[in-house]
């Protein structure tokens, strides 16, 4: 059965291969984009099933008239995916207060913007479906991305908490934690601080250890999301690739066992 998807940030990425995937498979989109003609050829996969909508999701009053364009075209929405997001990257000392500010504005209170303004719409429905795109890096955090990895903990903190909420008017929630696909992330996507000389060697550490993981394919990572999401047993989180399911397996285990060394001095607090 169609169903209605609402997508942030479909203009590169994964929000690209979700549109045309989407369309592909007979579903009807929202694509949504800070600039229109980024996404103008979107309109020739299926006039009738694609609506393009102008949209930051760090400006509520266009949040909420894209969301009112996608009611008022499809009668409903199904599924909203928060893609919308970018990277920030340096040492914490190198940021300025306005890029940690920008960072936040978007990745966090973008998403909870739309998600405000799009609840009333599932709760007269009686259903829908969470998307939020988090990371990885949303389940553990290393140098350059303290600020980046700090937003996508906030949007699983959140998601974790309203997926209780939201449960009883027949929403679910899912969190899609990838790990490094072939996307604009470590190119365009990706904003970098003014480098302080004396971090020069924890930056050549990372970028030796960057240049051996494996990059994934796009579009075989959101393939593999929308028939998640399509299933009936989707899950609160998704690790998608191999290095991010390894890569969290291994991050919740060491966080276990120094919580066991510790465990019994932290009762003594009691």
């Amino acid at each position: 059965m169609s169903k209605v998807w609402f997508i942030t940030g479909t203009s590169t990425g994964f929000g690209r291969h979700f549109v045309e995937q989407l369309v592909q498979a007979g579903d009807k989109v929202v694509a949504t984009a800070r600039k229109l003609d980024a996404i103008q050829d979107f309109k020739a996969l299926a006039p009738d099933r694609v609506h393009l909508a102008a949209l930051d999701v760090t400006n509520k009053e266009q949040i909420q008239s894209a969301v009112q364009e996608a009611v008022d075209v499809f009668g409903k929405i199904d599924v909203v995916v928060n893609n919308a997001g970018y990277g920030l990257f340096g040492m914490l000392e190198e940021y300025t207060d306005e890029q940690i500010r920008k960072q936040f504005d978007v990745n966090v209170f973008g998403v909870l913007d739309v998600i405000k303004a799009t609840l009333p719409v599932f709760k007269r429905q009686g259903s829908g479906h969470y998307v939020n795109l988090s990371s990885f890096f949303g389940t553990w955090s290393m140098p350059p991305y303290s600020i980046y990895s700090a937003s996508k903990f906030a949007v699983e903190g959140f998601s974790e908490a309203f997926a209780k909420e939201f449960a009883s008017f027949g929403i679910k929630t899912t969190i899609v934690e990838p790990s490094v696909f072939a996307t604009e992330f470590l190119g365009t996507s990706l904003e970098q601080t003014e480098r302080k000389q004396e971090y020069v060697q924890m930056y050549e550490a990372y970028e030796k250890g960057i240049s051996s993981i494996n990059i994934g394919d796009p579009a075989k990572a959101v393939k593999l999301i929308i028939s998640v999401l399509k299933s009936d047993n989707a899950p609160l989180r998704l690790a998608v690739g191999s290095q991010a399911a390894y890569t969290i397996r291994e991050a919740y285990k060491g966080r276990l066992e120094e919580l066991n060394h510790w465990f019994e001095r932290s009762a003594e607090a009691d």
